[in-house]
């Protein structure tokens, strides 16, 4: 259940909000936006006490350049920026049917036809994403335009479902760890020995070299998500006692009949075979993994 709060500073007048979602760098709320007269979420930087954190602002300060700049359909919209108590925010598009985490939790995995439009939409947004002009500056702070950003946290929980005119609709969400496809020569806010993103839903290329991740590890990210939302389950069976990142690299993928769930042949091929990209990441596309996936829509 959502925790209800009474508000957030700077945010009075939304009245009581909701609590419905936790990062590792922020907290998500929704309620009712009086500015737009619709119900939107807040995405508020986390602060423990003590002095904040300079990388959480930092990296915070990165996903709001991007996200200001993303204008699609199937990426969730940040309408404006603002702050709570001193801290940033980002007022966002609220969608009303959680994640497809939260969907194939709560009523197990997804038949063909229910996941496949999903992800049309995402890859459309995916691929988007990948190309979409984004002003920044060089490590010699002059501006620059880079083309595109790489997600790096593909996965379930950040696959965000809203209700469309005539059917549900998926949009990708949380661009915290994103970064410039050019990011050779830019500003970099990554830190020396970082590892980021969710082990289930990363390839073991992204485990090794998360700095100089690849469009191919949103595409890999995908394919997986599809895997979970086809059988419920992760494409590797990672054990809980053990480093995690150590895990990815050495555990197996299961081909995806493995898992006994009713998926035609040459999709489950499809899903494979784009997992099996795993040390170097798919040179697919986003946009070439939508056109494949659209033959069993």
């Amino acid at each position: 259940m959502p925790e209800h709060v009474a508000g957030l500073p700077g945010f009075e007048d939304w009245g009581e909000l909701r609590k419905i979602g936790s990062g590792s760098w922020a907290d998500v709320y929704a309620g009712l936006d009086p500015e737009a007269g619709e119900t939107r979420a807040v995405k508020v930087m986390r602060f423990d006490g003590g002095e904040p954190d300079p990388y959480a602002a930092a990296l915070f300060g990165r996903e709001t350049g991007i996200c200001l700049a993303l204008v699609h359909p199937n990426v969730v919209r940040v309408h404006r920026t603002g702050e709570s108590g001193g801290l940033p925010c980002l007022v966002m598009e609220y969608c009303g049917l959680g994640s497809l985490e939260d969907r194939v939790t709560g009523h197990g995995p997804l038949s063909v036809a229910e996941a496949v439009p999903l992800f049309l939409d995402l890859l459309d947004g995916l691929a988007y994403a990948h190309h979409a002009p984004l002003a920044t500056v060089d490590a010699q702070e002059q501006p620059v335009t880079v083309h595109g950003i790489v997600h790096r946290d593909v996965k379930p929980s950040n696959i965000l479902l809203a209700r469309g005119p005539d059917r549900t609709t998926a949009k990708l969400a949380d661009f915290t760890l994103a970064k410039a496809c050019e990011a050779a020569g830019l500003i970099s806010i990554t830190r020396t020995g970082d590892y980021g993103g969710t082990p289930a839903f990363m390839p073991r290329a992204q485990a090794l070299d998360y700095k100089r991740a690849t469009r191919g590890v949103d595409v890999w990210g995908v394919a997986a998500s599809l895997y979970l939302a086809l059988t419920g389950r992760a494409p590797r069976d990672l054990p809980p006692d053990r480093d995690l990142q150590l895990a990815v690299l050495e555990t197996p993928l299961v081909p995806l009949a493995d898992r006994g769930t009713p998926v035609p042949k040459a999709l489950a091929d499809l899903v494979d075979d784009t997992l099996r990209a795993d040390l170097v990441p798919p040179t697919v596309s986003a946009a070439d993994l939508r056109a494949a996936l659209a033959a069993f829509g």
